[in-house]
């Protein structure tokens, strides 16, 4: 197993061990909807901006069936977007939003580039890579932060207005 690979399995154990950690046993539906969402997300988005040729993954798990990082795609961004959503500063100001947004997408370009740099897992083309990725994450956990709103929104007034199916979100 060379040392990308081996890299690749730290981050799948990371990330799980992440996951066992950051998601309370109480609100787990919650966080699996904001892990496949986030899932979903990142595979539209990459699969469009591999195919325009802005994004380009040498190391791959499934080399036949995608040209995008699996691991990337559909574990550590979703893992990240889990402990976005667990630890979001709720009643927090809005300076207080805005750092909580820059942290996670920080460290998401942070990953990307030591990922370039130390392995050959990922090339990113910096600046102009990191750029886009900066602004294409700040609207991926937007996107994600209102849609969870929603959802969440529409299980509570269920639950408030006596629904029937009040005892399978409990």
């Amino acid at each position: 197993m060379s040392f990308d690979y081996f890299i690749l399995a730290m981050i799948w154990g990371v990330s799980i061990i992440v996951l066992f950690l950051a998601i309370p046993k109480s609100r787990i539906r919650e966080f699996v909807a904001v892990f496949l969402f986030f899932q979903a997300l990142t595979w539209i988005f990459s699969i469009t901006l591999t195919e325009f040729g802005a994004l380009s993954t040498e190391v791959r798990l499934f080399k036949d069936a995608t040209k995008i990082s699996f691991t990337s795609e559909f574990t550590f961004y979703p893992t990240l977007a889990v402990v976005f959503h667990r630890f979001f500063p709720e009643k927090s100001g809005k300076l207080r939003v805005i750092l909580h947004y820059l942290l996670f997408v920080g460290i998401i370009l942070l990953y990307m580039y030591l990922l370039d740099k130390f392995t050959g897992i990922m090339n990113v083309e910096i600046p102009e890579q990191l750029i886009r990725t900066f602004f294409n994450f700040i609207f991926e956990f937007w996107l994600l932060r209102q849609y969870i709103l929603w959802l969440m929104g529409t299980i509570s007034r269920q639950a408030q207005h006596g629904s029937e199916d009040q005892q399978q979100w409990k």
